[in-house]
């Protein structure tokens, strides 16, 4: 009897169509999640922010370098810390390009002209990386230009526009082939010395890169105020469609005399920087004044009130100081007059010198009220008929060799033999008093006294303009007599 074998599983067409379908469900889960990575793959995952996704969807894939190296998991809605609308863009990225330097850029780019979009990521070199998980701010992303938002641009009546404009060009350029030729070989010696220029350009020191992001950042700021700006040209056409009615000959004629008056403008410059310069100047004085204006001009509203009140009663004494003022420029313009005028010029041109040299004894020193005080102190002791003189004899002690006796020279050495009250000559002939070419020093009266030493000049050390100072003296009222009148004490 034969012994009845055991059927194999793999025999059963049920199980091998149940394990073809699982083949068949896993292959295409596989292949509908192939966009976004095979699973259990470790991944390099960064999340993105940009101003606008620029139609950049779930699913889109991210190159560095011309390769692959990811693709966009999802786009997300969110807001920045200033509460600005903003897309995330959360990418799982090949293990081998992590850690991205922080410096790495992230551009939204098209596949063709027209097409689908892609991430494209220019490497960076910074020390640091994005770690994993990390979020990129908008400021390292951007987005090129689509050809749409380009053509977007061309209105119906910009495409007219540019359609005249080519056909104008057409016939300008039309049998001026030669003409072409001689311009483009007179351009070589421009290429040539072009070199030079585009090699300053590319230079590190010419910053170049910060330029064009410095114009990026103008243009942004420009961006909200680009209505604003349309309407200016919009307004500009208005005017120069007013000025077009006075073009001729007015502002021919305006245009045609500008480079003469600059000319002018420019030899009379030297001449009038004088002028400026004090113009400049008065204006600095005036800004004291103009500040207080704010305070002083009711007053002076209310002066000029009160003058406009008054002044109509002041005819007949304004019509006499015209007289006088007539009577004046006549008598002023007589030879014996104009002769004395310009002897009294040349008086006080004589006297500026002098009155220089003069001045700074009384403004500096106060030598000349100290002189009339002292002279009229000197006159001020009373007796029964008036005032006298008051002075002090001081005699000096005969004895040989003293300052007493004669003798053919001043007496400058401490003579023993005269004792202790004879001292040698203290005389200062010239004091300094300030004046122009002097030191800064007031001397007379302020010499240092030595009793072992002559001293006949100006002191060796600046004594300082320090001097006795005056005041005014107390005026004394009348006093009253017995009979009621009033008398002087």
């Amino acid at each position: 009897m034969k012994r009845r074998r055991n059927p194999s599983p793999l025999a059963s067409p049920v199980l091998i169509g149940a394990l073809t379908v699982l083949v068949t469900v896993v292959a295409v889960v596989l292949a509908f999640q192939a966009n976004n990575g095979l699973p259990f793959v470790p991944r390099y995952v960064l999340h993105v922010e940009v101003p606008n996704a620029e139609q950049l969807t779930h699913g889109g894939e991210v190159h560095m370098g011309g390769s692959l190296v990811g693709t966009v998991t999802d786009v997300r809605a969110a807001r920045d810390r200033h509460g600005r609308p903003i897309a995330v863009l959360d990418l799982a990225l090949t293990k081998s390009i992590e850690p991205l330097p922080v410096d790495s850029r992230f551009t939204i780019r098209l596949k063709g002209s027209i097409g689908e979009k892609y991430l494209d990521v220019t490497l960076g070199h910074a020390g640091s990386g994005w770690p994993q998980g990390a979020t990129v701010p908008a400021s390292r992303t951007g987005a090129a230009v689509d050809l749409d938002q380009v053509l977007s641009m061309f209105t119906p009546p910009t495409r007219a526009g540019v359609a005249a404009s080519t056909v104008g060009l057409s016939d300008a350029l039309a049998g001026r082939g030669n003409d072409l030729n001689n311009a483009i070989g007179a351009f070589v010696p421009l290429v040539t010395q072009l070199t030079p220029v585009a090699r300053n350009l590319s230079s590190r020191e010419t910053d170049l890169k910060g330029f064009i992001a410095g114009l990026e950042r103008i243009s942004s700021a420009l961006a909200p105020v680009a209505q604003t700006q349309a309407q200016l040209y919009t307004d500009l056409d208005t005017t120069f469609g007013a000025l077009a009615s006075v073009a001729s000959p007015y502002l021919q004629a305006s245009i045609s005399d500008t480079p003469p008056a600059f000319a002018t403008l420019i030899a009379d410059s030297p001449s009038e920087q004088a002028f400026a310069i004090d113009t400049a100047a008065l204006f600095a004085d005036l800004r004291p004044g103009v500040a207080s204006l704010s305070q002083s001009a009711p007053v002076l509203a209310d002066a000029f009130s009160t003058g406009a009140r008054t002044l109509p009663g002041t005819a007949t004494l304004d019509r006499n100081l015209v007289a006088l003022s007539r009577t004046l420029g006549a008598y002023s313009s007589a030879v014996p007059v104009q002769t004395g005028l310009d002897r009294l010029t040349l008086t006080a041109r004589s006297l500026f010198a002098p009155l220089a040299f003069l001045t700074p004894a009384q403004s500096t020193c106060n030598y000349v009220t100290l002189f009339l005080r002292n002279i009229g102190s000197s006159l001020s002791d009373p007796v029964g008929t008036g005032t006298v003189l008051r002075f002090v004899l001081i005699a000096s002690t005969d004895v040989p060799g003293g300052e007493a006796q004669p003798s053919s020279g001043p007496y400058l050495t401490n003579n023993p033999a005269a004792g202790a009250d004879q001292a040698p000559l203290h005389a200062d002939p010239y004091p300094n008093t300030a004046a122009p070419g002097q030191p800064r020093e007031c001397s007379a009266g302020n010499e240092p006294f030595k009793a072992t030493a002559a001293a006949l000049a100006n002191p060796t050390k600046n004594v300082g303009t320090r001097t006795e100072s005056t005041v005014p003296a107390p005026r004394r009222k009348p006093r009253k007599g017995k009979g009621g009148h009033g008398g002087h004490g």
